[in-house]
């Protein structure tokens, strides 16, 4: 049975679904992987470069993925699944990005967040440069996580810095005056939404 798709709580105001889908993510010997994921894209800050800079481009995304196994996984053995899990998601997300257009794409850190339910997870950050408009460093983030017998998988891409400092803009909206920081926070309000 296919895994249920993942509630996003936060406010995502703005953003749009951009991808709905269930697929088959990884095989293990004895198992199989099924991911449900839900994608969303910023559509406002889409709109506020195309308006600003003619430039029409995904700026940011999040995904949120609910793992499901075939068959079943026993009790008690998540916490020796986890690290596993973990691994082939920093490794398609890597795959992924580059899939994107995005280069140089390079793991940066490790650390961890707490998520709902008191849970500790594993957040892994990426850096890369999107090749538009003469090449913007992004951040690429993947926090995967364990609930009783559900995995988490959420996964999102941003600007590192300002997008009116990046392109150059004079005179942008607020939406592109956001920092890195601010940016990895809507992202984590995010991470801690999803269940």
């Amino acid at each position: 049975m296919d895994p249920a798709f993942p509630d996003v709580a936060a406010d995502l105001d703005g953003w749009r679904l951009a991808e709905q889908a269930v697929e088959t993510l990884f095989e293990v010997p004895g198992a199989r992987v099924r991911g449900a994921t839900r994608r969303y894209e910023d559509e406002r800050t889409r709109t506020a470069v195309r308006k600003a800079a003619r430039l029409d481009h995904e700026w940011r995304f999040v995904a949120a993925t609910r793992l499901g196994f075939e068959p079943a996984l026993p009790g008690g053995v998540v916490p020796l699944i986890l690290p596993m899990v973990r691994r082939q998601a920093r490794e398609a997300f890597a795959e992924r990005l580059a899939g994107r257009g995005l280069e140089h794409v390079s793991l940066r850190d490790d650390d961890r967040v707490r998520v709902p339910e008191r849970t500790r997870a594993w957040l892994t950050r990426f850096g890369a440069r999107d090749p538009v408009a003469g090449g913007v460093p992004v951040v690429g983030l993947v926090c995967v996580w364990a609930d009783r017998n559900d995995f988490f998988v959420v996964t999102g891409g941003h600007p590192e810095g300002q997008l009116a400092d990046l392109l150059s803009l004079a005179d942008p909206p607020d939406r592109l005056t956001l920092t890195a920081a601010e940016y990895r926070q809507e992202f984590l309000d995010t991470v801690r939404s999803v269940s």
